[in-house]
């Protein structure tokens, strides 16, 4: 079984970026979100990827019972400031504030989440891609796992991952099949597929019953189980598979090299 380690695949990606920093760069990536374990840790990861990089990211918590009209305000005047070159809210976020999205000006958009950055990867239009699917495909890429003509299975249908990944996937010519909660026999569907990603946020919800030893697994899941981090694919999945990317230390690095490109595109 090979791990798909993420490190190497970002400290490729850090030399590109450096190059450009050192050019001349004094804007800033700007986080707005909640008071979330989560969030607020992959932030405190991403603040440390900027400032290793000279470049600076301010993290904005909104006060919580904060009113949906006045946080998507926050976003919108966050987008306004002239310091601010990039623009990302958390995510996902709390159903009543999911819009907030819309508010994120589209060309300071890090996460290709507004509706215009949507329908332009929807429609193959050449622009900045969603930092996570970005990610997957380029740890993908680093290994030479090629997925034109294979079976690719998504596990998730977000606006975030699983989504645009699916559309990223079809437009490099693999077949794509997205199952989420509402999906019956997703065991057996795992099962036949090449490549599973899964993007759930379900800690071990890919169990070895989802894989078979030529399965290459791509765990983008983020969760805390007993104060650790850990993704959707179970250990015993490591047992049988032949490749998996770990959590954390796989996917994780490179979407944050993936949101310092898109910020400085």
């Amino acid at each position: 079984m090979m791990l798909l380690y993420g490190k190497v695949v970002a400290e490729n990606i850090q030399q590109e970026i450096q190059q450009k920093v050192q050019n001349g760069f004094d804007k800033k990536l700007c986080t707005i979100g909640f008071e979330q374990a989560e969030w607020l840790q992959y932030v405190t990861s991403l603040q440390k990827t900027c400032q290793k990089h000279g470049i600076c990211c301010e993290n904005i918590v909104a006060e919580d019972g904060i009113l949906p009209q006045e946080f998507f305000r926050l976003v919108e005047d966050t987008c306004k400031r002239q310091d601010v070159q990039g623009v990302m809210v958390q995510q996902p976020l709390p159903k009543q504030y999911k819009d907030a999205v819309n508010f994120v000006d589209v060309n300071k958009d890090v996460d290709c989440l507004n509706p215009l950055s949507v329908a332009k990867l929807y429609l193959g239009e050449s622009g900045r891609l969603p930092a996570t699917p970005k990610a997957v495909l380029q740890l993908l890429d680093y290994y030479k796992i090629d997925v034109a003509g294979k079976n690719v299975v998504v596990v998730g249908r977000g606006r975030a991952v699983g989504k645009p990944l699916a559309l990223m996937l079809l437009a490099r010519n693999a077949t794509v099949t997205i199952c989420h909660t509402k999906t019956q026999n997703i065991a057996q569907i795992c099962k036949n597929a090449d490549i599973i990603v899964s993007a759930c946020g379900v800690a071990g919800l890919i169990t070895q019953d989802f894989v078979t030893e030529k399965s290459i697994v791509v765990d983008v899941g983020l969760s805390f189980v007993d104060g650790k981090t850990c993704g959707d694919v179970d250990k015993s999945v490591y047992e049988v598979a032949c490749a998996v990317s770990p959590v954390p230390g796989g996917v994780g690095p490179i979407t944050r090299m993936a949101l310092l490109q898109n910020l400085l595109k």
